[in-house]
């Protein structure tokens, strides 16, 4: 081999070696630009994962609240409802009352304007009032006759009272005449 060719062939395995090394150099720079996208891509992605997580956790928490919402909706309805049932049998109930109350109404004013119209009430006011102001004056009358007889069948019963009331009033009048000569006398005596 000549020194030439062998000179060439060096110049060419430099020559391969500076391509190959400047592509090593190359393949290693693609790798570090890899190595910081990976670096960077993983950052994102941690942070993507923190943030999805922390959105996972306000939607359970969002869920949470939306099904105890709606559980609360669901208690209130059934509460509504049962609450209108009461309104309406209340309502039945109230206007059974008012219509018992009502007939009861009617019927006490028929029984009034019926005993009214039995008894004259209405049209005979004065008659009546007549009536039991003359009732009242005869029961008067008859107890003021009955007083008059019990009087005079006292006075007769006691006719022996009577006889000593008279020798009690004859008896006072001879005192008053004893007293009247006594009085008399010392008249009398006092002038002597």
């Amino acid at each position: 081999m000549s020194l030439d060719t062998l000179f060439q062939q060096i110049l060419l395995t430099e020559q391969q070696l500076a391509e190959q090394t400047q592509k090593i150099k190359d393949v290693k720079i693609a790798i570090i630009r890899c190595n910081e996208r990976i670096k960077s891509v993983t950052e994102q992605y941690g942070k993507s994962k923190e943030e999805l997580d922390e959105k996972a956790q306000q939607l359970s928490a969002m869920r949470l609240q939306y099904d105890l919402a709606k559980k609360y909706e669901n208690q209130m309805l059934k509460q509504i409802e049962e609450l209108l049932c009461q309104k309406s049998h209340l309502r039945e109930h109230l206007s059974k009352i008012k219509r018992a109350a009502k007939e009861e109404e009617e019927n006490f004013l028929q029984e009034i304007s019926k005993f009214n119209s039995d008894f004259s009430l209405k049209a005979n006011r004065e008659t009546v009032f007549k009536s039991q102001t003359h009732t009242v004056l005869l029961d008067l009358e008859k107890e003021v006759e009955s007083i008059y007889k019990e009087k005079e069948l006292m006075s007769c019963t006691n006719s022996h009272m009577s006889s000593i009331a008279e020798e009690k009033r004859a008896l006072l009048l001879e005192l008053q005449s004893l007293n009247d000569i006594d009085e008399g006398f010392y008249h009398i005596k006092s002038k002597r």
